[in-house]
């Protein structure tokens, strides 16, 4: 089919022709304006507007209701011809009718390639292409100059060069333009990658960044269909390999140039660096900070950690039947008791009052981790009695299978938290330098569900967003820029928020509403 839209005496034989004023005697009578319009889906061949949308959409909703209906008629590789008075030439000043100015560069918006490297790249330009889920792809654009300007570069007093400069800065020079589009259809995430043969995530760590990288990495393969590959050390190659959504874990730079030789003919590897700090204190969940590298946004229901395995089951099994068993009606409760930097460490004090009051209310408490042989990092020793022990006795896959065995989780930020987002296991985090919904993991469609943060109160949280502020970083007193991620705090009560304001009554609070007070 072909549509005519905004006809007026142009009446053409075998196309649909459409019009407000009935006096036009079109096929079709309707406000072009009044969305959404009476003509079905992914129906026209060519849609033609031939000076009519410069008259239409005077305010900015209005406007892009009209290109969304002019998106949802045409049919996949549907072709829009767009004929427009150029803004600077007094055919469009002259009109009291035209309302709204019409160039090329405007479709750059709706052009969802261009706007996802925008994205990637930083630069300004209004999304407008994933804002209302269109896709145009500007196929030609074409001048039409004013007739004083084509008889003086007929004369041969004026260059092609010259009239092109005159273009740019004088009026009255371009008469009107012929902008033609194509609609990419059906519209989905992730066209400026269609040129690739693969892609390949480089996180090295800690293992709750990793972690985070699979959550991209299985939106990247749902929206983009291509190979994902993963980078990382390797104590978590097990681990990232029973991730169903990459097609291959490295180790070494040494090891990638089997995916070049791959994929050379074929648009190539793009090697993804996620290792800067700028992805984990970007102020928004660290996976869409990941998408943000490629401009790319991605639904909630692509976002999880997907962990595909069996292994570590006998671990679990082992480690259980050691302990005693649930008492009836009570829940397992898991303790990652974690110390390591100072602005994300909760007292060993505090752990032990809530292991205390949890196991004097009947439940089952393991503490999970393990020590680390660098000083002052890893996981506590508690000495609480009642206290079940699984710290330093199990793998990574163990402790993925104790967590589906268990109806809690408690940890500060950190990589168990994200390992038990490949769960369903409910997840309390205690949070500081970032907030809760920046890291608990995506699950079931949702951010932390099933999840529950406990965030400080801090007037300057989440602290992890004044970096970059220079006067924040010289007043924070720290002088060792390696330990800026880890000893940041810019209030004067230095770590309150660990120590004061995540206090052991709110945590019991979160257990107690989630299993029941009983």
């Amino acid at each position: 089919m072909k549509i005519n839209l905004g006809c007026g005496r142009d009446y053409r034989p075998g196309w649909l022709n459409v019009d407000f004023f009935g006096a036009a005697d079109p096929d079709l009578v309707f406000d072009l304006e009044k969305t959404p319009w009476p003509i079905e889906d992914n129906c026209a061949d060519i849609i033609l507007l031939k000076h009519v949308l410069e008259h239409l959409g005077r305010d900015s909703i209005s406007f892009l209701n009209i290109i969304s209906e002019i998106y949802r008629i045409a049919k996949p590789d549907g072709i829009i011809e767009i004929h427009v008075p150029h803004p600077a030439h007094a055919d469009f000043l002259g009109d009291p009718t035209h309302v709204r100015p019409i160039t090329p560069e405007m479709f750059q918006c709706f052009n969802l390639s261009l706007v996802e490297r925008w994205q990637a790249s930083k630069l300004p330009g209004t999304p407008l292409a994933k804002y209302i889920e269109v896709d145009f792809e500007t196929t030609n654009v074409e001048s039409f100059f004013d007739q004083y300007w084509m008889d003086i570069l007929n004369s041969g007093k004026l260059t092609q060069e010259d009239l092109a400069h005159n273009a740019r800065s004088n009026m009255n020079v371009v008469q009107w333009t012929r902008i033609t589009l194509r609609a990419r259809k059906p519209f989905h995430h992730g066209r400026s990658l269609e040129h690739l043969g693969a892609i390949c995530l480089e996180r090295h760590g800690g293992m709750g960044d990793v972690l985070m990288t699979l959550g991209a990495a299985k939106a990247l393969k749902e929206i983009s269909g291509k190979p994902i590959y993963l980078l990382t050390v390797p104590q978590y190659k097990d681990l990232a390999e029973s991730c169903p959504y990459l097609s291959g874990v490295f180790t070494g730079d040494d090891e990638l140039g089997i995916l070049y030789d791959r994929y050379g003919d074929s648009g190539g590897v793009h090697r993804a660096n996620l290792n800067p700090a700028a992805f984990g204190i970007a102020g928004k969940h660290q996976i869409d900070a990941y998408l943000d590298y490629f401009g790319l946004t991605a639904s909630p229901e692509m976002k999880d950690i997907v962990l595909e395995t069996d292994r570590g089951e006998m671990e679990s099994e082992s480690i259980l039947a050691g302990f005693p068993a649930v008492p009836a009606g009570k829940k397992r409760i898991l303790l990652h008791v974690a110390k390591g930097d100072l602005n994300r460490t909760w007292d060993i004090g505090n752990w032990s009052a809530l292991c205390d009051k949890i196991l004097r209310q009947g439940h089952q408490v393991i503490a999970i981790g393990n020590s680390n042989d660098v000083p002052g990092r890893g996981a506590y020793t508690l000495e609480v009695p009642g206290l079940l022990n699984a710290v330093n006795r199990l793998s990574l896959f163990g402790t993925l299978s104790l967590m589906k065995k268990s109806d809690v989780l408690i940890s500060t930020d950190s990589g168990p938290v994200q390992l038990g987002g490949a769960t369903d296991i409910h997840i309390i985090g205690i949070y500081s330098v970032v907030l809760g919904r920046s890291r608990l993991p995506y699950r079931k469609g949702a951010v932390a569900w099933n999840s529950t943060a406990i965030n400080p109160e801090c007037g300057f949280s989440p602290c992890y967003n004044w970096l970059s502020d220079a006067d924040a970083l010289a007043s924070s007193g720290i002088t060792d820029i390696n330990r800026i991620f880890s000893d940041w705090c810019i209030s004067e009560n230095k770590y309150n928020c660990m120590e004061d304001d995540a206090t052991v009554d709110s945590v019991l609070t979160a257990l107690f509403d989630f299993i029941g007070w009983g």
